[in-house]
């Protein structure tokens, strides 16, 4: 159908009771998948203390494939809806996209990298900029991450040392910005 579109339609002819109609349907060149491809674009990400996290993308998913079998096994949802629609509008997997910045704060814990955030402090995370919105408003004295899927600790730490942390990690890192421009936005907004 995408190589027959044009302008994004597709010229069909219909028949009903014995009558030809010429219509146009209209057509998306893409289907909307939960695991987009990032087609050239750079992927969006936010550091907090010392997680980063990602949107997964198809490009990241590609990157693990020596861990494909582990995913599975852990039911994540990086392999058990890889091929899926969002389930909502604005729907995205939101991963630990690289292994713990070293910090004290990351001491004691089993690397989450890879990991699907399902929830913070009880809050179910709809997409990137969702989380990037919670961990901002979060007032609690602690943010506890829980991943989706059976391969992952419920890491705990203390709020007020993550926000504390976060600039020494990204200048002892080289990391020039604490987020893309998208999530930064979400984070310097006012709390909603």
């Amino acid at each position: 159908i995408q190589r027959t579109a044009r302008d994004g339609r597709v010229p069909l002819t219909v028949v009903r009771a014995g009558e030809e109609l010429k219509i146009e349907l209209p057509v998306s060149p893409r289907r909307p998948m939960l695991i987009p491809d990032l087609d050239g674009s750079y992927p969006s990400y936010f550091v907090y203390g010392p997680l980063v996290f990602s949107t997964a993308t198809q490009h990241f998913l590609a990157g693990l494939n020596n861990a494909a079998v582990g995913l599975a096994a852990g039911r994540s949802p990086l392999s058990v809806r890889r091929a899926e629609r969002p389930a909502f509008p604005g729907e995205a997997l939101v991963v630990v996209s690289s292994p713990f910045f070293p910090h004290k704060l990351s001491k004691g814990y089993s690397q989450a990298q890879s990991g699907v955030v399902e929830k913070v402090n009880g809050i179910a995370i709809k997409n990137l900029e969702h989380l990037v919105a919670v961990l901002r408003d979060a007032q609690e004295d602690f943010i506890v991450f829980e991943f989706a899927g059976r391969r992952y600790e419920t890491p705990v730490f203390p709020r007020k040392e993550m926000m504390a942390a976060t600039e020494d990690i990204l200048n002892d890192n080289g990391v020039r910005a604490q987020g893309s421009p998208d999530t930064l936005a979400v984070w310097n907004a006012a709390a909603g």
